[in-house]
């Protein structure tokens, strides 16, 4: 199934290093963030994950069923995982200046400092080999009362990070509810600068025991398309259709 999306995505064909993928959630969660990770393992890329709502855990547990071990590839030091919710569990830690996350008790000029530069220091080890930067659920940075001039910042520097090194690629999901105005602005901003749009919506006519939701393939550079599928998430995957072909 991986394979039939990465093909739907025109990722078979076009190099995915250099450039950046923006996937915008109507719904909760993101299988096509998951279907680019497994990818990523797959091919053995180097993969630097930020979580700022889920554990370690959840990735594992979500990735085994997809057929990659993400604790194996921790221990192998193939991948980095920053995440807040492992640091919550001891504040005095926010006192470290140098904690990712200390911009929860700690204001200042460039709150997000410390993250991005925690996630410039593993990139750095990286130069020399393909690796992708995923950052899941962009918007808990608003809904922690981040300013989003200063997500934006954020996003941006690691976007340029990117740009830096050729061989990395920064996939980034954020959530979007339709009275959340900051949220939808801020979205709208960085699929600008984005190269791979991927927008989810569930389905206008509700739950459907046959489909999950629909995708909209956006592509803001060659060959500068744009796509619409149904899917339908499995427990080991998705399957795509083209609108009016689904098949089960």
């Amino acid at each position: 199934m991986a394979d039939t999306v990465m093909k739907a995505l025109m990722l078979d064909k076009t190099p995915i290093d250099g450039k950046s993928v923006l996937i915008v959630q109507h719904s909760d969660g993101s299988p096509f963030l998951h279907s680019l990770l497994t990818q990523s393992a797959r091919q053995g890329r180097r993969i630097c994950l930020v979580s700022f709502s889920q554990s370690v855990g959840y990735y594992h547990n979500v990735g085994t069923r997809l057929g990659w071990n993400l604790n194996n590839l921790l221990i192998k030091n193939q991948v980095v995982f920053i995440g807040g919710l492992h640091t919550l569990k001891d504040s005095l830690q926010f006192q470290c200046p140098s904690n990712p996350f200390n911009f929860l008790f700690n204001p200042a000029l460039c709150p997000l400092q410390a993250l991005f530069l925690s996630i410039e220091s593993v990139v750095h080890g990286w130069t020399e080999q393909p690796f992708s930067l995923v950052i899941d659920e962009l918007d808990c940075l608003l809904n922690l009362g981040i300013e989003p001039k200063e997500v934006i910042k954020f996003f941006q520097k690691c976007h340029s990070l990117i740009q830096t090194y050729s061989s990395g690629s920064l996939v980034v999901s954020i959530g979007v509810t339709p009275l959340d105005k900051e949220i939808i602005q801020c979205s709208t901003l960085l699929s600008h600068w984005s190269d791979l749009i991927l927008t989810e919506k569930g389905l206008q006519t509700g739950k459907s025991r046959d489909l999950t939701g629909t995708l909209t393939v956006k592509w803001n550079v060659s060959p500068l398309s744009e796509q619409h599928f149904h899917f339908k998430c499995f427990d080991r995957g998705i399957k795509m259709f083209a609108p009016g072909t689904a098949v089960l």
